[in-house]
């Protein structure tokens, strides 16, 4: 049977790169190869075609290449992935290959060692090709490997329920969590027809039952009036309760064979988790800016990242951000000295924390400057926050106890994604911008961004 031509995908912004690293695959060997200059693209072409390497740029103008190693890695662990970027570091280099990444080149990179990688690739491609077995057990082990890089819950289901949906190729497939003993499902990328599966799961007992039956896989055979049904329960952080549920599964291994090889994936979560639980809570100091006890920009492009990633997925989801500035602070360090000005960054991250939402965060930016995040708010929602927050600054007497009686007012600006933009480089200079308008003129007021270019 002969060896059918190899798929390869590049994501790169620059033409020229990209001609180049085509001229270096064909050095190496035919393939077929695809070009885009769009990370959500090249999402959307993986979905169509089955690539066996994927080379992206890690400085894209709308994702990053580390979040298409993210993104690929959780459908297919087995597709090796190559980074380039032209502002690589350490830092990142070593994230990207814990994360799964084939290699990762500082460009301009040597021709002969990027060569040398591809034909690496190409090479476990081949081998792959030829044990099935070999692919299964390797697809297992990349997934444990990936579950056991993540720092965030919501990414550790997201690659699990993936692993399982390639598994057994369901009809249909959702997510579940035991909250409060009712069955709550989860919104995944993986979901397939989840309506079908939320009447199932709703009309018969099927999580209470998986649980009496105290195996991580409980099946249900087909019947007259129920389809065949294979649900997969893991435990995570604090051992919360996890389910999926897959309809009409495809089961291409024996009982015994699955189950044994998801108990080794379960294993790992259960790892992950309890590492996930011991991060978190030392995060909170990790991410803490001391003077105003808010969180610093660290975790802000860490929590943008989120938000960002999380609109791609749910186009409807929306947030708004806040850009604030202390007016004439500087006046107050030159006049009190600093330590009069860390007492009052003290109390403004107060007066921020105490209006916040649940899932709103403050965080201090630098200096006298800090950035308030809307979860789920648009323009209206935002300026009506941003107004009362502005108002009470305004009416706040500072160092009150000292008898110093320092009044202050704060300029802000208000950008919000969808609509004025939808990347996380974009919406932050979008609200620093609109602050900068009110710095310009009368301080001491909300200025909402321009909307961005259709």
């Amino acid at each position: 049977m002969p060896q059918t031509v190899p798929n390869i995908l590049i994501v790169e912004s620059n033409s020229k790169e990209t001609e180049l690293v085509m001229g270096l695959i064909s050095e190496v060997g035919r393939a077929k190869v695809d070009s885009t200059n769009s990370g959500e693209r090249a999402i959307e072409l993986f979905s169509k075609t089955n690539y066996q390497v994927v080379i992206a740029d890690c400085s894209l103008g709308d994702v990053d290449g580390l979040w298409i190693l993210d993104r690929l890695k959780r459908v297919s662990p087995a597709t090796s992935v190559i980074l380039t970027s032209t502002f690589a570091s350490i830092e990142e280099s070593v994230k990207a290959i814990r994360n799964g990444a084939e290699e990762y080149f500082k460009k301009p990179f040597n021709p002969e060692q990027f060569k040398l990688t591809i034909r690496r690739c190409l090479d476990k491609r081949e081998l792959y090709s030829k044990d099935k077995e070999l692919v299964k057990m390797m697809n297992l082990l990349n997934t444990c490997q990936l579950v056991s890089g993540c720092l965030e819950e919501e990414k550790v289901i997201e690659t699990v329920t993936s692993f399982i949906k390639r598994e057994v190729n369901p009809k249909a497939i959702a997510l579940y969590k035991l909250v409060k003993n009712e069955a709550k499902r989860i919104t995944t990328t993986s979901d397939t027809d989840v309506d079908v599966v939320d009447v199932l799961v709703e009309g018969h007992s099927y999580i209470k039952k998986t649980i009496l039956s105290k195996s991580p896989i409980f099946m249900i055979e087909k019947s007259q009036i129920e389809p065949n049904i294979g649900i997969f329960h893991f435990t995570c952080i604090k051992d919360s309760n996890y389910f999926v549920v897959c309809v009409e599964p495809s089961w291409t291994l024996n009982q015994d064979d699955l189950l044994s090889r998801y108990r080794i994936l379960q294993a790992q979560i259960q790892m992950t988790g309890k590492n996930i639980d011991n991060y978190r809570g030392v995060r909170h100091l990790l991410y803490l800016d001391e003077p105003s006890g808010l969180y610093n920009t660290r975790y802000l492009h860490l929590h943008l990242n989120q938000c960002i990633e999380k609109r791609i997925k749910d186009q409807k989801y929306k947030f708004s951000v806040l850009f604030i500035d202390v007016d004439k602070f500087k006046n107050v360090n030159d006049s009190r000295g600093h330590l009069i000005g860390t007492k009052i960054i003290h109390e403004i991250g107060g007066l921020i924390r105490r209006s916040l939402r649940p899932k709103d965060i403050g965080f201090r930016y630098g200096g006298d400057e800090f950035i308030v995040f809307l979860d789920n708010a648009d323009t209206k929602l935002a300026t009506l926050f941003a107004e009362a927050l502005r108002l009470r600054m305004q009416k706040h007497v500072f160092i009150a106890e000292q008898g110093s009686g320092i009044k202050l007012t704060i300029s802000i600006g208000i950008a919000c994604c969808p609509e004025h933009a939808v990347t996380k480089k974009d919406i932050l200079d979008a609200a620093d911008n609109a602050m900068y308008s009110v710095k310009r003129t009368t301080r001491n007021r909300v200025w909402v961004a321009d909307k961005k270019a259709a």
